[in-house]
């Protein structure tokens, strides 16, 4: 079914739009040759560095335009993320005209707290300006919509590039295995620590630890929310979190730390026994992100387990008053 802004669509448009739609799939000869590269530009992002993130993700945006045929297209990797009313930008696609190749920007650090994305979303931006590239220069489309067959292509280049089971795609079991034991690692982490010390921002740019606490039960919450409008609807679009101002508005410095923890702990069981209730098929069922595109049951899985590690490692970070 097409997207809602369909129908302020020209005839034409309309047109391209639904030749897009018809197409979910972007075959990528040779990927195992690629792959190391992937880990390279994770490394990369790791390490902080512009520089060094820049060139490893020209080297792999020139591969994968190799691979698929498609014209060579630059790459700029850029610090902290435009951000407005509307949100923040994270990556774009320019056309400068003739005689120069198209340009990919990329921001590599959020817009608010100045701190590098996580790895999975900074390749998966990487990916969807390839596909806005590969819709005007392979596929001849003559313009690039968002619709469910560009987030389908986005997704199968991204499995085809990251499959290796490790820590850049853990299996589901590993991720549901690292998401059990979360709860029992924030509380073992917080064991003893006083209030003034869990209440403490390491900078007036960063969360406490309580903060961070709170930010995982509350976000929980959204996830499970996510997971059971993807087994009630096909394909919804997710509207963006804002976190800092829950984080504002909830009055997180004033929750008591334990009993945050409490209630992500009752959350988390609550998340595991509906996931383990589900279906082969179900996994395969997704909705929009407002950022990623389309992700399924599957990758929602895989970005809890990741964010479980950042929130854990940034409420660390704090109580050793590190931003």
């Amino acid at each position: 079914m097409p997207f809602a802004y369909f129908r302020r669509l020209t005839r034409r448009q309309q047109a391209i739009y639904l030749e897009s739609d018809g197409i979910v799939t972007m075959r990528l000869p040779e990927a195992p040759r690629l792959q190391p590269l992937v880990t390279v530009l994770a490394r990369a992002l790791e390490s902080g560095d512009r520089a060094t993130t820049e060139s490893a993700a020209q080297r792999l945006v020139g591969g994968l335009a190799r691979a698929l045929g498609a014209p060579p297209v630059r790459v700029k990797v850029l610090a902290a993320r435009p951000h407005a009313g509307w949100g923040e930008l994270h990556g774009l696609y320019e056309s400068p005209g003739r005689g120069e190749p198209p340009l990919i920007t990329l921001w590599m650090r959020t817009a608010r707290q100045k701190r590098v994305v996580a790895f999975r979303t900074f390749l998966r931006t990487l990916l969807h300006e390839v596909g806005h590239h590969v819709d005007y220069t392979l596929l001849r489309l003559g313009d690039s919509f968002h619709t469910q067959g560009f987030y389908a292509r986005e997704s199968h280049l991204f499995h085809q590039l990251v499959t290796d089971g490790g820590v850049l795609m853990a299996s589901v079991e590993e991720q549901m295995a690292r998401m059990e034991r979360t709860a029992e690692d924030f509380a073992a982490a917080i064991k003893g620590v006083s209030d003034a010390a869990l209440s403490r921002r390491p900078d007036d740019k960063s969360w406490s630890a309580k903060e961070t606490l709170c930010h995982v039960r509350d976000t929980e919450e959204s996830f499970m929310l996510r997971f059971q409008t993807i087994m009630e609807m096909d394909e919804p679009r997710f509207l963006p979190g804002d976190p800092d101002r829950w984080a504002t508005e909830r009055q997180y410095q004033r929750n008591d730390a334990g009993e945050a923890l409490q209630a992500f702990r009752v959350r988390r069981d609550e998340t595991l026994k509906f996931l383990r209730g589900l279906r082969t098929e179900h996994w395969d069922r997704g909705g929009v992100h407002p950022t990623r595109g389309r992700m399924t049951v599957t990758d929602f899985v895989g970005l809890m387990a990741w964010h479980d590690d950042n929130h854990l490692d940034q409420l660390k970070r704090a109580l050793a008053g590190k931003p």
